[in-house]
């Protein structure tokens, strides 16, 4: 992509966007994003700009091989529906929507197809996330960005995605406007359970998963307004298996020639889709 074209592009987010070293406003100048405090981020010919260029994406385990994995996954359909939960929620409207850490870019990029006057904006701290984001048409824009840190301006966000990412809940605060709604999407106890089986003697948790903590942190920072829940088990083909057994960090641990020689007959997609509002922050 032109940095021309990638510009035109991100002009109607210029409100949003802010400098991640000094949180001032950005102004778009030729091929660059450049803060009042003339701090300079380049735009990338791959048609994204990388707002975290100090991050060490060598010591990711999140690379090129699980991203590619995870888009066959998303072509072959399996976590469809979540994304129509998530779309259940949303309004052909103008509004600004955030995908935080969100990968290859699947969510973000097949609702902003869906929802034409909403402008989505992905942001993930993996370049590698970004880059695979990037290369798939679509109307979406993305952002290499340290999450806890994110680079938009206070009360700026009607909507943030937070799809199996952990939360960093006071920047999300801190983004969303008053009546902005947060959707969460956190593993079901059956999520991808048969990954966890093949794999349990790797696991400090074994084959079992409970998401109790994970809702009970969530409820400390957020009010859950209505709740969709996805389960689906489907077979797989050996392209299919291969893709679930590496597009997972519970896959990480496992010695390479061990997981060679697994194969997986079914998946299980279980998730808990959540739409809350933010509590205000404690004093």
């Amino acid at each position: 992509m032109k940095p021309a074209v990638l510009a035109q592009r991100l002009a109607p987010l210029m409100p949003v966007l802010r400098c991640p070293r000094c949180q001032t406003a950005f102004e778009l100048n030729g091929a660059s994003l450049i803060c009042q405090n003339r701090h300079c981020y380049d735009l990338s010919k791959r048609g994204y700009v990388n707002l975290a260029p100090s991050h060490d994406q060598a010591a990711e385990k999140y690379d090129a091989e699980l991203f590619g994995s995870r888009r066959l996954v998303f072509e072959h359909g399996f976590y469809q529906p979540i994304a129509e939960a998530i779309a259940s929620w949303l309004t052909d409207a103008p509004m600004t929507v955030l995908d935080a850490g969100c990968g290859e870019g699947y969510y973000a990029r097949l609702l902003a197809e869906r929802f034409a006057q909403a402008q989505f904006l992905g942001l993930d701290i993996s370049r590698d996330a970004i880059t695979a984001a990037a290369r798939e048409p679509g109307r979406a824009n993305w952002l290499v960005a340290d999450l806890k840190h994110l680079p938009v301006a206070d009360h700026s966000a009607d909507v943030l995605l937070d799809v199996l990412t952990p939360a960093d809940y006071a920047e999300f605060r801190r983004v969303l406007k008053a009546d902005g709604w947060l959707i969460k999407v956190v593993p079901g106890s059956d999520y991808l359970c048969e990954v966890r089986k093949a794999v349990a003697p790797w696991l400090r948790s074994g084959d079992t998963y409970d998401n109790a903590r994970v809702i009970d942190h969530l409820k400390e920072h957020a009010d859950i307004a209505e709740e969709s829940e996805v389960r689906i088990t489907r077979p797989l083909s050996a392209d299919e298996s291969r893709a679930f057994l590496r597009m997972t960090p519970m896959t990480f641990s496992v010695p390479a020639d061990v997981l060679d020689t697994l194969e997986l007959s079914q998946i299980t997609i279980h998730m808990h889709v959540l739409k809350c509002s933010m509590k205000e922050a404690k004093a």
